[in-house]
């Protein structure tokens, strides 16, 4: 099922800290994860790069800051901006790669700058175990 980026998304002009083993989510994404429809996430640079497969990790409202659910790291990768899908069923689409370069600049806005085609990014696609 494709799912797509909601209208309107999150800037962050800030970084936010996420709790330890979580992972921080726009708000408008959460309820995605929750639904049981975005099972992957795309990460800038290496923040999270602590994390494994096989690791459970709190799914986290970067608005809130509450652990909205657990889930379990099924599979990690790395890659560019540039190599990361626009269409997968299990991450929101973009309608294209300017489209999904935009998206994720806001939510990195604190970088400063555009998302470029060299930029690395973390794949992670986790499995829901646990709804709070």
């Amino acid at each position: 099922m494709i799912f797509r980026v909601p209208d309107t998304t999150s800037t962050n002009e800030k970084e936010f800290t996420p709790d330890k083993y979580a992972i921080a989510f726009a708000p408008e994404l959460v309820d995605f994860i929750l639904q049981n429809l975005k099972l992957t996430t795309y990460r800038y640079g290496d923040k999270y790069d602590y994390l494994k497969v096989g690791d459970e990790i709190g799914i986290q409202d970067s608005s809130t800051g509450k652990i909205m659910a657990k889930a379990k790291i099924i599979n990690k990768a790395r890659t560019t901006f540039r190599d990361l899908p626009i269409q997968t069923g299990v991450h929101e689409s973009f309608t294209d790669k300017e489209h999904q370069r935009k998206v994720l600049s806001g939510y990195y806005a604190y970088l400063g700058r555009e998302i470029s085609d060299s930029d690395p990014f973390l794949v992670f696609d986790f499995k829901l175990s646990k709804t709070h």
